[in-house]
């Protein structure tokens, strides 16, 4: 047969392959459905190759999307029926009135809505740093949280001698972020909500430590080539693990960083350990029990009929391996 149309043949067969494979490989994280916190009705898929990718209804359902004065984006998370917890830099001296929490959708500003009766933002936040990032938002009424739409994520119980090592989320890590901001730096704004896993990077690496003001109270988060990121409209908004537990604890609020999925420049949280008390003192408690578990989950399960991961670095296992091996051989020896 004709040598060009078979070279021609190959590559389309290549190029389907890999997006196969781009499309098969991604996690499963299935959560307990019996705990208070850190788990919505649908279990997560998260890719672990694109950049990022809208989010299945009912994933992330303690995910909110924040309105200022009818224009504005941030993001934040539900940690008790009347509580959202959001970066302080969205809300910092702002009215409470001009505020409107949105919960229960992942399309942006729509499900319930509630106006916000009072903003705490922390004491000690330093806006030109971004350090004490962090705000509470008390509801002017309670989210409907029977409603299997809105569910409370889980804040995390860790012990100070961790907290002050900064040691806590380990590094190399994967973690999950969520939000409504621009897809590319200075991009437009999506209308649903998406995700992307990056890893925890060490505060003694050089591309934390040189962005980073305060180990303790900030981590980073990223990942080394770029192209994975959070972005403009994501502040505020969660950055999970998953736990042992199997339930998703918030580890970080999304806060600042150079620019948007940039190689080596990795995004900056406020690390949530850090203020569980003070959570809990100014939420008097309201919030839910914190999760059972802090340590991470290394080895989700591989989704799209994948095998189980046994190692956190094992390749998947997949009929996608049968398929390239038939749709190789039918391209050599039939066409």
């Amino acid at each position: 047969m004709n040598l060009g149309y078979k070279h021609d043949m190959i590559s389309y067969c290549t190029v389907f392959l890999l997006v196969l494979v781009q499309q098969t490989h991604s996690y499963l994280y299935s959560c307990d459905p019996t705990v208070s916190c850190g788990c919505s009705p649908n279990s997560a898929t998260v890719s672990r190759i694109v950049g990022g990718e809208a989010a299945a209804s009912s994933t992330w359902s303690w995910a909110v999307s924040i309105s200022i004065n009818n224009q504005a984006l941030c993001g934040g998370s539900v940690i008790s029926s009347s509580w959202v917890v959001t970066a302080a830099h969205c809300v910092s001296g702002l009215a409470a009135s001009k505020v409107t929490v949105y919960a229960g959708s992942n399309a942006r500003f729509s499900g319930q809505s509630r106006v916000a009766s009072s903003i705490t933002v922390h004491p000690s936040y330093v806006s030109s740093s971004h350090v004490n990032d962090i705000a509470l938002i008390r509801l002017s009424s309670p989210l409907i949280i029977s409603n299997s739409s809105v569910k409370p994520v889980c804040i995390p119980s860790v012990d100070s001698a961790t907290l002050s090592a900064g040691e806590w989320p380990a590094a190399d890590l994967s973690v999950v972020a969520v939000g409504w901001g621009t897809l590319t730096e200075d991009g437009s704004l999506p209308y649903y909500l998406q995700q992307v896993t990056v890893e925890t990077v060490a505060y003694t690496d050089p591309t934390c430590s040189s962005v980073l003001y305060d180990q303790q109270k900030q981590l980073c988060a990223g990942v080394y080539g770029g192209g994975k990121d959070t972005c403009q409209g994501d502040s505020g908004g969660p950055l999970m693990m998953f736990t042992t537990s199997n339930q998703w604890v918030l580890v970080g609020l999304t806060s600042y960083g150079d620019g948007c999925a940039r190689a080596n420049a990795m995004g900056v949280y406020t690390r949530v350990a850090a203020y569980q008390d003070w959570i809990r003192q100014t939420t008097s408690g309201a919030y839910l029990n914190p999760a059972s578990s802090v340590s991470a989950r290394i080895n989700p399960n591989v989704s799209s009929s994948a095998i189980t991961d046994t190692t956190d670095n094992a390749v998947p296992v997949s009929p996608v391996a049968f398929l390239i091996s038939l749709l190789l051989f039918v391209v050599f020896y039939f066409i």
